[in-house]
């Protein structure tokens, strides 16, 4: 991609006066900066609605199949400790924006790739340092007057399907209408009328291999995949108990022999256990509860008189689901078996059972009524397709939230970083300092990133590059890249409606200029000796000198 870039002016000059060669402690800043750009390159092609996926296997042995540059990052395992800053900065963006991993790690390696061209053409590191903190403050002040959009209405199911098909559609490109509205229903049946803060927790994505993606959808409620324990398959206008203990009387571990004298002994023999059963059920029957939720084992007994009684007996293994389910109907979790008072029922719309593929699953269906908590169902061939959708899923959804804090939107497609590199170019021309070598790498920084865009859809570059810039340099700050046709195309970006929120490219920038000037100022890398006792008599060379430790 180096080659798309042009020089910056003033370099041939410098380069006339003899290029500077660094060796011992002053190589360790260039050995720093390869290891950036290996990682790098690594995920430039994987930048983009088109670009390519990679294979991962862990040191688990699992193997991942995506172009989700969070989760490439996440399971590689980085021995260098810049290249570990570097991936540091991608899982900030990441738990911040939920979007913009793989931005933060281009634009960085580009600032650093960059950066070396001006190291060994002689310019001194804080010169750089200085002019990449101006060109990102100047950035920064430039990109408000970008915005070309802002989200007025969140509860609006239209408006929030067209600002999410640009997220969507970078991860899982051709399907992004379907998936945007998908993840925009999702989030507008948990949104709060008063527009208070938007948790991602209350999206929960429930996987069912089989099928395709059109087969997915929504459900406002949970889904267990698990069976009721008894007959009671279906309940309408349920009113749930929750317990976190088994349901039924609780056992000795210890075994013990009973002996019998007489036949009235065996007769009454656990019939006030059974009584207690009885009480224990009938109670819960009289209370309205028809649907019980239990942490723990089922005891036989129980379970044939929550049968005779109409109980569907739902059993949970996984504690997190319990609570989960608690707060989807509504109800309270109870450590022992007594009896719940009316404001520790829940209630919900429909419980059933049913199957999605082959897979049985228990279904609490709020359906028409105010749920706190909705269900993404996925449908997809293979457990990497479904991953993919589910990366996909979460993007959206933390999109949506990051929306919530800031409802601004920018034009996408290469739009925003092409307008600013232009600005930033016009203002490096025109500064005295040594610092406008700095802010002029800084706008070829940027200007990479619409060129990988244009590489990974397999554009002509120069070309595309060409009129991109001529446009914008016309005034034209919305014209971005056309994607999904062969030849070079420019478009409006904001007509077409692919956006990039706002928040999630300024944190970026940002993010992606701290950890270029951190790294530029490392001289040094000092790695601490690795602990343990003496090391075995064929990899210790000083074995003779040490005293033996049986004397």
């Amino acid at each position: 991609m180096a080659s798309h870039v042009p020089m910056a002016p003033g370099l041939p000059q410098m380069l006339k006066a003899g290029m500077k060669y660094f060796s011992g402690l002053q190589e360790t800043l260039f050995s720093n900066l390869m290891a950036c750009k290996v990682l790098m390159r690594c995920l430039r092609t994987c930048y983009g609605p088109l670009g390519h996926n990679k294979l991962v296997v862990n040191h688990l042995g699992k193997t991942f199949h995506s172009s989700h540059a969070a989760t490439i990052l996440r399971e590689l395992e980085l021995e260098n400790p810049v290249a570990y800053l570097l991936r540091s900065a991608a899982e900030t963006q990441e738990e911040e924006t939920g979007d913009g991993t793989n931005f933060v790690v281009l634009l960085a390696g580009a600032l650093l790739e960059n950066a070396e061209k001006l190291l060994r053409s002689g310019l001194p590191v804080v010169h750089i340092r200085a002019g990449y903190d101006m060109a990102c403050k100047e950035v920064l002040r430039l990109l408000p007057g970008l915005v070309c959009f802002t989200l007025k209405n969140p509860h609006n199911l239209e408006e929030v399907q067209w600002v999410l098909q640009t997220i969507m559609g970078s991860k899982i490109f051709g399907c992004q209408k379907f998936l945007s509205r998908l993840v925009a229903t999702a989030c507008i049946s948990v949104l709060p009328r008063d527009h208070s803060a938007f948790n991602p927790d209350l999206i929960h994505v429930f996987k069912v291999p089989g099928g395709g993606i059109l087969d997915s959808h929504v459900l406002e409620g949970m889904i267990i995949s698990t069976e009721p324990e008894g007959i009671i398959k279906r309940v309408e206008g349920a009113r749930v108990a929750a317990y976190c203990c088994p349901f039924g009387l609780s056992r000795l571990q210890a075994k013990n022999t009973v002996v019998f004298e007489r036949a009235a002994e065996l007769k009454n023999f656990s019939r006030a256990e059974e009584n207690l059963i009885v009480q224990q059920v009938l109670g819960l029957a009289k209370a309205g509860v028809n649907v019980l939720v239990v942490g723990g084992k089922v005891d036989e007994w129980a379970l044939f008189h929550a049968d005779r009684y109409k109980i569907m007996v739902v059993r949970l293994t996984s504690r997190v689901e319990l609570q989960r389910l608690c707060k989807t109907v509504g109800a309270t979790v109870l450590l022992k078996a007594s009896l719940p008072s009316p404001e520790d029922i829940g209630h919900c719309y429909r419980v059933y059972t049913t199957e999605i593929g082959s897979t049985t699953v228990v279904v609490f269906s709020q359906h028409g009524t105010t749920c706190p908590l909705a269900t993404v169902v996925l449908r997809g061939a293979t457990s990497a397709m479904l991953h993919c959708l589910e990366e996909a899923i979460r993007d959206g959804v933390h999109a949506y939230k990051a929306l919530g804090t800031d409802a601004r939107l920018l034009p996408g497609a290469g739009a925003t970083e092409m307008a600013l590199s232009v600005r930033l170019s016009t203002l490096g021309m025109y500064y005295p300092g040594s610092e406008q070598y700095g802010i002029l790498e800084f706008s070829q920084a940027l200007k990479s990133l619409p060129a990988t865009l244009a590489d990974n859809s397999g554009l002509p570059v120069n070309e595309v590059m060409a009129k991109m810039e001529v446009q914008h340099q016309l005034g034209l700050q919305n014209t971005g890249i056309m994607l999904g046709v062969e030849e070079a195309a420019t478009m409006d970006a904001t007509k077409e409606g692919v956006l990039d929120p706002f928040l999630v490219k300024c944190r970026g920038i940002l993010l992606a200029t701290q950890i270029a000037v951190t790294l530029l100022g490392v001289n040094e890398v000092m790695v601490a000796k690795k602990s343990g006792g003496p090391k075995p008599r064929g990899e210790n060379p000083n074995w003779d000198q040490e005293p033996d430790a049986l004397d």
